[in-house]
């Protein structure tokens, strides 16, 4: 009888054992943000989602509503004998924008570049640096000599927007660097499948333009121009359409140096609107 019973009880710590560890009860987190000086009970940050009687409980808690930023919650999550501990994350929001660095006046030569993240920083007091959702509205002309109004924006993680007017001015390049500038080897940012076309642009006016035809990459050369903010690529041993008038390529020069593919070719890259980034050559001496 005693055997019995110790065998009996055996199997019940098994059972209880492996209930515990096999428990993974469905918990949702219905409370993310809260505001400051917030008086919401951490215990109702969480939802027994099956509703099957879960009890949440408090192991450990950095949380500090007197202050923006980010908190983590330890609960310890039971039903009956079976439980389990688990962290979440809530955030303390406040109302702040980013602090954005930039000069109220910002002057570019005939044919230069603006590259916003090379001239702006972007600090938030809870998120610390921001930089990466700077962005600008209004448009730049490199190729006509004034001054632009732009609206530069940052924002941070509760969506607070901080915007700043900033004044680009184009100036004239008696020394044309431009055409020195846009020389180097661009790849295709858009084509993600296979070996991607790029576009290399010499000094002396000549390019190569590599091609995915899908099954074979052609080697295109010939020579370019450029008028403005426009380069046509033209090829004597390749012909980019049956039509004369349309046997060329054009690409367009993006303000912040990338270029756009303004053409349709039969072919499977590039395609219109690829966007061609230039290669940074690291120097090891």
């Amino acid at each position: 009888m005693r055997k019995k019973i110790f065998v009996a009880l055996s199997i019940l710590l098994v059972l209880v054992g492996c209930s515990s560890k096999n428990f993974d009860p469905i918990v949702s987190q219905v409370v993310e943000i809260i505001e400051i000086n917030s008086t919401e009970d951490p215990l109702t940050f969480l939802k027994d989602v099956e509703e099957v009687g879960l009890v949440f409980t408090i192991v450990s808690s950095d949380l500090d509503v007197t202050k923006a930023g980010v908190y983590t919650i330890v609960y310890n999550i039971s039903q009956g004998r079976k439980s389990i501990e688990r962290s979440y994350t809530i955030k303390v929001r406040d109302y702040d924008g980013p602090v954005i660095t930039i000069e109220d006046s910002i002057d570019i030569l005939y044919g230069g570049l603006f590259i916003l993240k090379d001239v702006a920083t972007a600090y938030d007091a809870t998120d610390g640096d921001v930089s990466a959702s700077l962005h600008y509205q209004g448009s730049i002309d490199a190729y006509k000599i004034g001054s632009y109004k732009i609206i530069v924006s940052a924002t941070d993680q509760f969506d607070n927007v901080t915007s700043k007017e900033v004044v680009v001015n184009v100036k004239q390049d008696e020394k044309a660097s431009y055409k020195k500038t846009i020389c180097g080897t661009y790849k295709d940012e858009s084509y993600l499948a296979g070996q991607a076309p790029t576009l290399t642009l010499n000094e002396n006016g000549t390019f190569e333009l590599y091609l995915n035809s899908c099954s074979v990459v052609n080697l295109v050369t010939g020579k370019y121009t450029q008028y403005q903010d426009t380069l046509y690529l033209v090829s004597s041993d390749y012909h980019f359409s049956a039509i004369d008038e349309e046997d060329l390529v054009r690409f367009k020069i993006q303000i912040d140096g990338t270029l756009l593919f303004d053409s349709q070719l039969e072919v499977c890259a590039p395609n219109y609107g690829d966007i061609f980034s230039k290669e940074v050559k690291n120097d090891l001496n």
